[in-house]
């Protein structure tokens, strides 16, 4: 499915940029810290923008990345009970509950995300730098769109392949 194919390439793409806002985390926080302890290197106050910009958009686009390896929500004990008994109604109505529970979440953040990015984040401006906050809070209707579309792909293949009815550890 061609679905599958462009989610695995915009996976591969988070992950290198999570690697480089690392990084980036890095240097800014090894830059802070220089700045206060050694007398040579200049206490500059750019790098602690670089820090809540970077830290935010990790935490979203791995929370996107998690998502999509089943890897973000799991309840141990609803997943123990399902693997010793073969109760395929049971299967259904906990991946339905877990569906629901997630698209629902991805649609909110995606309508009151856009709202928040549109109405506060557009407006307002970093004291330290002078950068549009909007670049931080678009990362909420970012992870909300990017959760619905790789939640249609793990439906359509969890539905296609039996999954949804099958024992298989459930995420919620």
């Amino acid at each position: 499915m061609i679905l599958t194919k462009i989610c695995d390439i915009y996976i591969k793409l988070l992950n290198v940029l999570i690697l480089i806002a690392g990084i980036a985390l890095l240097v800014a926080v090894a830059i802070q810290i220089g700045g206060r302890y050694v007398p040579f290197i200049p206490l500059w106050l750019w790098p602690m923008e670089i820090v809540n910009f970077g830290l935010v958009w990790m935490i979203f686009m791995g929370s996107v990345v998690a998502l999509r390896e089943k890897e973000h929500f799991t309840v141990d004990i609803i997943t123990g009970i399902l693997k010793k008994r073969n109760i395929p109604a049971l299967n259904v109505i906990v991946n339905v509950i877990y569906y629901f529970i997630a698209f629902s979440i991805a649609l909110v953040f995606t309508r009151y995300g856009y709202t928040f990015f549109r109405e506060w984040g557009m407006i307002q401006h970093s004291d330290l730098t002078g950068l549009n906050m909007g670049y931080i809070y678009f990362s909420v209707p970012f992870a909300g769109v990017s959760w619905f579309v790789l939640l249609i792909e793990s439906l359509y293949k969890d539905i296609k392949t039996g999954e949804f009815l099958m024992n298989k550890e459930v995420p919620l």
